[in-house]
């Protein structure tokens, strides 16, 4: 477990390495993981708050002081995983889609890749995430026993939602506990996997995610209730701006967006804004300034030639974008990424 501290919530903002809640400085809209399985934990001290996460690759921990400002640090976002959050201590409200829940100790939620959401306050709560990659369960070990039961609620959800005709679905799971808690020695198993990782680790791993299903579909420990939200005429539109926008690397105008979609500018810079927080401007900027930090990563491109590429005919001003973005200028930014 590598240990980085933090004297202040600004200091962590500014950090440049690929772990921790980076997201206190790249605010986008969908936070992604790099293993197939991650567990992490939320927890608060009387001095300090600690952000621990544990997976495959490496398990680091992130210490800063336990100051309010730090809870209000986050924002609507979605992952590219499936997200099972799970109240340890206390609680914890949070913004799923338009609406807010409390979950109290012990209860669960189950969150799709596509459901937007934010934890409005965690300040008194000690939080466990687990993210669950699709290719944990579409590459499941076939010596293993199924992960789900037959027609059982995680069956059908993670059925439907690994169907292509998913991609715009917006649903999530709510669980709340009836029974004997057993959550904690799981997740305890799951992270002392991942930190030991002794040899055969990952058998370790699969069966305490199959207790921990086991659990999770248990009628007598836990109420389990399937609730579907936006599924829209709009939120397929969203789903289309934003991967024209993409492929386009964010150089792209709206009058562009709005004659290959047929849509109105204005209805594009609504929806964009209605759906993801950013304006339509900004929205394109991320994503240009996205492609930059990949183009500086693993090219030897000029700056200015990658500038230009992604339409800013004024280097000065790539220059003042990214550094808003990444917290250096691009050639530190690349300096930092050949020194690492």
């Amino acid at each position: 477990m590598e240990h980085l501290f933090f004297d202040s919530i600004d200091e962590m903002r500014n950090q440049t390495g690929s772990h921790g809640p980076n997201y206190l400085r790249n605010h986008t809209a969908e936070r992604d993981y790099f293993s197939p399985l991650s567990i992490v934990t939320s927890i608060q001290k009387p001095q300090e708050y600690l952000f621990s996460n544990y997976m495959d690759a490496w398990s680091f921990c992130v210490h800063t002081p336990n100051k309010h400002e730090f809870f209000h640090e986050t924002y609507m976002h979605k992952h590219n995983f499936f997200e099972l959050m799970y109240v340890q201590r206390g609680h914890v409200r949070v913004m799923i889609e338009g609406a807010e829940t409390t979950y109290t100790q012990g209860n669960l939620c189950l969150l799709n890749r596509n459901t937007m959401h934010r934890e409005t306050d965690m300040s008194n709560a000690d939080i466990v995430y687990i993210g669950i990659n699709a290719s944990l369960l579409t590459q499941w070990p076939k010596s293993f026993p199924p992960p789900f039961q037959y027609k059982s609620i995680l069956n059908q959800f993670f059925s439907d939602n690994l169907s292509e005709r998913a991609a715009y679905k917006k649903d999530y799971l709510d669980f709340t506990l009836l029974g004997e808690d057993t959550i904690p020695q799981l997740t305890q198993e799951l992270i002392r996997a991942f930190s030991v990782k002794r040899i055969g680790y990952q058998f370790d791993v699969y069966s305490s995610l199959l207790r921990l299903f086991a659990a999770l579909e248990n009628p007598d420990i836990y109420k389990a209730t399937h609730i579907s939200l936006r599924h829209s005429q709009e939120l397929l539109a969203v789903e289309q701006v934003k991967k024209l926008i993409e492929a386009h690397h964010g150089a792209i105008h709206r009058t562009n967006l709005a004659e290959a979609l047929n849509y109105s500018c204005e209805h594009i810079s609504r929806i964009i804004k209605t759906n993801t927080g950013y304006t339509l401007k900004a929205y394109c900027q991320k994503v240009q300034m996205a492609e930059a930090a990949r183009l500086l990563r693993n090219t030897e491109l000029p700056v200015c030639q990658i500038a230009a590429s992604l339409g800013y005919e004024n280097r000065t001003q790539f220059y003042k974008v990214f550094q808003r973005e990444y917290g250096l200028t691009p050639l530190e930014y690349r300096r930092h990424i050949a020194e690492e």
